[in-house]
């Protein structure tokens, strides 16, 4: 079956849903047809946020019903909050109980940050597991296959926040602390450099009090997280369940 999609440039790519429900199902299906197909083993940065649950849930239940190569999957986090993994504001936990528990996703094959750990230990043991596993060296960027993201009111994006933008731009550690401006503050977050270095970013971005800042990001000079990131990647998919009527052109997509 094929959906309308919007392109603009070489930039982004924008498939927009009807609802969150049927946003979640449809990027569960397509992040479990693209694994489906690899034939390696998959580093994968998650997120969290509202829309994440649905997103995970919709994962957990669509593998089920099927058979997909899930051992070849490596999970990272694009942001968490300096809290325990088990506190119900950790992405892992809800990573955790939403998505690996009900799949049966072994230890092994998630890589949390140490969440009981002081802000600044945790990001310097984040370093050091990012590159153990991608095999480079301190301030050597890796290379992820596929990080997802999702995106704030404010356009912020993992924990790139507007305010700390011009700071954030000039790091080029794999990830590193921040101090938000929402509860909880205290956060790491990967850095733009490895954002724009994936091979693939999905955006998943859900509700219409998200409207104007995606729309400005994607028609705009605007200077948010969001349309950071776009400015510095060739390519990078959103998924939306925001009408993005008169944005961009309108092709064909699987």
């Amino acid at each position: 079956m094929k959906q309308k999609s919007i392109r603009s440039g070489v930039h982004w790519q924008a498939h927009p849903f009807d609802g969150p429900d049927h946003l979640a199902a449809g990027v569960a299906h397509r992040f479990l047809e693209l694994i489906k197909r690899s034939e390696a083993n998959q580093s994968v940065g998650l997120s969290g946020g509202r829309i994440t649950e649905l997103l995970f849930r919709e994962i957990a239940s669509q593998a089920v019903v099927s058979t997909f190569p899930l051992g070849q999957l490596q999970f990272f986090w694009a942001d968490e909050r300096c809290v325990p993994l088990d506190d119900p504001g950790s992405n892992y936990r809800l990573a955790k109980e939403r998505l690996f528990d009900p799949l049966k996703i072994k230890p092994s094959q998630t890589f949390p940050f140490a969440g009981s750990e002081t802000p600044k230990r945790m990001a310097e043991l984040g370093r050091s597991m990012i590159c153990e596993h991608f095999r480079v060296k301190q301030r050597e960027t890796p290379v992820f296959d596929l990080i997802f993201l999702g995106m704030g009111e404010d356009g912020h994006i993992a924990s790139l926040f507007p305010e700390n933008q011009a700071e954030d731009l000039d790091r080029d550690e794999a990830c590193y602390e921040v101090v938000a401006s929402k509860p909880p503050p205290n956060r790491i977050t990967l850095s733009y450099s490895v954002l724009a270095a994936a091979r693939e970013i999905w955006i998943v971005i859900a509700g219409e009090g998200k409207a104007n800042v995606l729309r400005e990001a994607l028609q705009s000079d605007g200077t948010t997280p969001i349309k950071q990131l776009l400015s510095l990647r060739r390519d990078t998919k959103i998924f939306t369940d925001i009408s993005l009527d008169g944005v961009g052109s309108v092709v064909e997509s699987e």
